[in-house]
């Protein structure tokens, strides 16, 4: 009986083993982006809701007299 449980035991180790390794290869594109310089990977400068204070970056808040807002629910009318 502890022969087929240790058996089992290994099998399923390599069975995890082998799917980790397989992971790992596809993972080559993540780790590209990781090597870039951070010049690269263009860096977004993040702005402040006037409204409720959520900070979001730049190109998704509304600019509205000199002021940034996250939604247009929170611009004052």
């Amino acid at each position: 009986m502890w022969r087929l449980i240790f058996l089992g035991v290994i099998i399923y180790l390599l069975i995890v083993a082998f799917k980790r390794n397989k992971a790992g290869a596809n993972n080559d594109d993540k780790n590209i982006k990781k090597d870039t310089p951070v010049k690269e990977q263009e860096i977004e400068n993040m702005v402040q809701c006037a409204s409720c204070a959520v900070h979001l970056p730049r190109s998704e808040a509304f600019l509205v007299n000199g002021e940034f807002y996250c939604s247009k629910a929170h611009i004052p009318k």
